[in-house]
């Protein structure tokens, strides 16, 4: 029995020898379980096989001599010289799978037969499926990797605690959120801080950053010919921050922003045009129209710098226009800011009011009274002809009465029909008969002259004298002027007191 065994096993081992340097690899790629079709210019015995998966082939390329006479042939118009996979040595068609292939049976010619055995011999490495190879596993072992502690000194700690903390800045995108609040520019006009692409998609112009950088100074500025409609945005001479030396004839046209818009406020942060004649505008003048109608606006020019002023606007549809004129070539600066306001924003003022005052205490003065200039442009101080307006004051809460008095200067003039002065110089004047024409209105009083006094508390008008209004209601103060004589004009110091110090 041994002997048989040992005969059979050296049968085999010579069969295998002799056709040993024939056989061809099988190719992991190669091996699943569906047929696939090899054309013969993909031939190619050189495959390597797949450590990972070994296979050992156990056929020799004699067996093709065993192939079965049943060539099958793909339906194509032309034959391209591809052969379905065979699954077997004796291969029919109930043994074909009819996934994407169609395939019939063929009668084929003698020399037909041999091109095909030829090429089938040609695209049988890997086209065999995997039955007729052995197929040996590796086991499979589990490696587990246990990462090595990486030991460091403080110092490198700290280094490596520097860097995670700039990974962490740069994996996190920060979002700035910062409030819209007010900012001055680079060009020294207030602006709000908004993101530069707020600040470009509301027409306005960068200037300067804030919010520590992250936002941008943005400011409306409008110059000559430009329509706009802002909310907020400042009308400025040509060239500003420096003062204009050409003659000037510049106009922009405001739209109002809603509907909702009442008023426009008016801020002379600079204003410098040339001195009026003896009270009237002649050579520079600032020009407002398309107010209410009856909302008479004065022309303005001379040293304004600090003044406000607010316009009447709910009864038209707009636009308004601001417009300064001048007759020379001689230095001007202004850059007024104009704000539109609806009646419930915070800076709106009663109906009727040309200036409004909302702090507690303040100044108020006579336009032109100032007699400083930044530009050195002439000056000459007066009040200007045909002034009629009111100023207002903001009651605080808690306040009973305002107290008014002379912070500087003071000039009201008025002359009779033979051109003396009413009142002699040096003194106050009180009421109708002293005051006919230009005067002051406090606590329902005419005052005027060169002293503050209503006699109220001092009976001497060659001296100064507080005045205080206790009277309820809302606190207004008049000035009116003729186009007659002109003075020098007033500036009083207001203080509202509180109930507890109210005046008898």
């Amino acid at each position: 029995m041994n002997n048989i065994k040992l005969c059979i096993f050296i049968l085999l081992l010579a069969i295998l020898c002799s056709d040993s340097k024939r056989w061809y690899s099988a190719s992991v790629t190669e091996r699943d379980e569906h047929f696939k079709v090899t054309n013969f210019h993909d031939f190619n015995p050189n495959f390597t096989q797949d450590d990972a998966r070994i296979y050992i082939p156990v056929l020799t390329k004699n067996s093709v001599n065993h192939i079965d006479e049943k060539w099958h042939i793909p339906e194509s118009p032309q034959y391209n010289g591809t052969l379905t996979r065979l699954h077997k040595w004796n291969l029919n068609q109930d043994n074909i799978q009819s996934g994407s292939l169609k395939h019939r049976n063929t009668n084929i010619t003698t020399s037909e037969k041999s091109t095909l055995k030829t090429e089938a011999v040609r695209s049988y490495n890997n086209n065999i499926n995997i039955i007729n190879v052995i197929r040996r596993r590796p086991n499979k072992k589990t490696i587990r990797k246990k990462c090595p502690m990486v030991k460091y000194h403080r110092e490198d700690k700290k280094l490596y605690s520097n860097l995670t903390d700039k990974r962490r800045f740069l994996e996190v995108f920060e979002v700035v959120q910062f409030e819209h609040v007010s900012c001055v520019s680079s060009s020294g006009l207030e602006g709000t801080c908004l993101h530069e692409y707020d600040c470009q998609a509301s027409e306005g112009i960068p200037m300067g950053t804030c919010a520590d950088g992250y936002g941008t100074c943005c400011v409306n500025e409008f110059k000559c010919d430009d329509h706009a409609s802002a909310l907020v945005g400042w009308f400025t001479n040509p060239g500003f921050p420096s003062p204009s030396m050409e003659r000037l004839s510049c106009t922009i046209t405001l739209s109002k922003a809603s509907e909702d818009i009442k008023q426009i406020r008016l801020d002379f942060v600079n204003f410098e045009l040339l001195p009026p004649s003896a009270g009237t505008c002649e050579e520079d003048q600032f020009i407002v129209s398309g107010q209410n109608i009856n909302n008479v606006i004065p022309i303005l020019c001379g040293i304004n710098t600090g003044q406000h002023a607010y316009l009447e606007v709910g009864d038209v549809d707009g636009p308004l226009y601001f417009s300064v004129q001048t007759v020379s070539a001689e230095n001007r600066l202004f850059s007024i800011k104009i704000t539109q306001l609806t009646s419930f924003d915070e800076l709106a003022a009663p109906n009727g009011c040309f200036q409004f005052f909302v702090e507690s205490h303040g100044y108020m003065e006579s336009f032109n009274y100032r007699d400083k200039s930044d530009i050195g442009i002439p000056r000459y101080q007066t009040y200007l002809n045909n002034m009629n307006y009111a100023m207002c004051i903001k009651r605080a809460p808690g306040t009973c009465s305002v107290t008014y008095s002379k912070s500087d200067n003071m000039q009201i003039v008025n002359y009779d029909t033979d051109g003396l002065p009413v009142i002699p110089p040096g003194q106050a004047g009180v009421e109708i008969f002293n005051c006919p024409n230009d005067w002051l209105l406090i606590s329902a009083i005419r005052l005027c002259g060169d002293r503050l006094n209503d006699g109220s508390v001092l009976q001497d008008f060659s001296l100064d004298a507080s005045i205080t209004d206790n009277n309820g209601g809302p606190i207004v103060v008049w000035f009116r002027s003729d186009g007659g004589y002109v003075g020098r004009g007033f500036k009083l110091h207001y203080q509202q007191n509180t109930c507890n110090d109210r005046a008898v």
